[in-house]
């Protein structure tokens, strides 16, 4: 059995798995994919989670808690390449079920890419599950991105680059690591943790904004930094978006304030997500997020695969 409701809840063999539990269960074994906040939970009945040990510090830092990292016999963990310690699960019993959470098969500074894992039952992400989303090669982004960065410095002004705090800014650390780069300090407490795990990223926080040397600002632009990206921009600095909406030519419906958007994603795009299903060949395929139902009705007729859009609280049974 299978279901959408508090997280994904998996039944196999006589054993309950919820995955990405917005509450953890004490009667289920409970697993992370990542460390954002749409996918740890807000409450708990355990503070014990299947989880790689950076998304366990990351998360932990997020919900005030010490979570502790379990293993489990019947869970592998896999690299997602979504970002810092994202991970898949594959669930072993009478069925194989594969979990990717967010994933990008694509290989980039700070991860490597996710690998398709043979299974019987995959639940995927669907997040740019249409056609259109299709991305530009991913080393013509980040030379796009040099070179815009590089003509702003040279300009003699500052360079804003607004990213997710969580998984895109530490891209954007190692891509400009070579440039003068500092960070609102709630990201540069995340690249800290990264340090302690072996990344070599830089970390500094950026606390000044008067006066000095053109730099590059890594900030979320929301909250009370929204003020001070503000204040930049009334001294000249230009913004930058890295997103996958990109591709449709705009940003989130703010173009008065992001001078330049990227199409930089850490989720895959369409012709990837068919990629992975190919290659992963399961029986069947439940996705969920993003454009769920009509990626479903992709698989179904690029692939042949038998696929359906999770509901919540609709079981799905007949698989198992």
């Amino acid at each position: 059995m299978i279901r959408l409701g508090n997280g994904i809840l998996v039944e196999v063999d006589d054993r309950r798995y919820r995955l990405d539990p917005r509450r953890t269960t004490a009667d289920d074994t409970n697993v992370i994919s990542h460390a954002h906040t749409d996918h740890i939970p807000r409450s708990f009945k355990t503070l014990d989670v299947i989880c790689s040990e950076i998304t366990r510090d990351f998360a932990s830092e997020r919900c005030r808690k010490n979570l502790r990292a379990i293993k489990d016999d019947q869970v592998e963990l896999v690299d997602a390449g979504h970002i810092p310690g994202s991970m898949m699960c594959r669930i072993s019993g009478s069925r194989r079920v594969v979990y990717t959470g967010d994933f990008c098969v694509r290989s980039k500074a700070h991860t490597d890419g996710a690998k398709p894992l043979s299974c019987e039952v995959l639940v995927m992400e669907a997040t740019y599950g249409k056609p259109r989303y299709r991305f530009p090669d991913h080393s013509e982004v980040v030379s796009a991105m040099k070179d815009w960065v590089s003509e702003v410095l040279h300009s003699g002004s500052s360079a804003i680059l607004l990213s997710y705090p969580l998984g895109k800014s530490q891209e954007l650390a190692s891509i400009f690591r070579e440039f003068p780069i500092f960070f609102h300090p709630s990201i540069a407490s995340y690249n800290r943790i990264l340090r302690t795990h072996g990344f070599d990223i830089p970390s500094e926080p950026f606390e000044d904004i008067k006066g000095g040397s053109p730099i590059v600002y890594v900030s979320s632009g929301l909250g009370k930094d929204s003020s001070r990206v503000q204040t930049m921009r009334k001294h000249g600095a230009k913004t930058a978006a890295f997103s996958g909406w990109a591709v449709d030519g705009m940003f989130g419906g703010r173009s008065s304030y992001v001078d330049r958007a990227f199409p930089l994603s850490d989720h895959c795009g369409y012709d990837e997500l068919l990629w992975f299903v190919k290659k992963c060949a399961p029986d069947v395929v439940y996705t969920v997020h993003g454009f769920a139902k009509e990626f479903a009705g992709s698989i179904r007729s690029e692939l042949g695969i038998d696929a359906r859009p999770l509901i919540a609280k609709q079981r799905m049974i007949d698989q198992f």
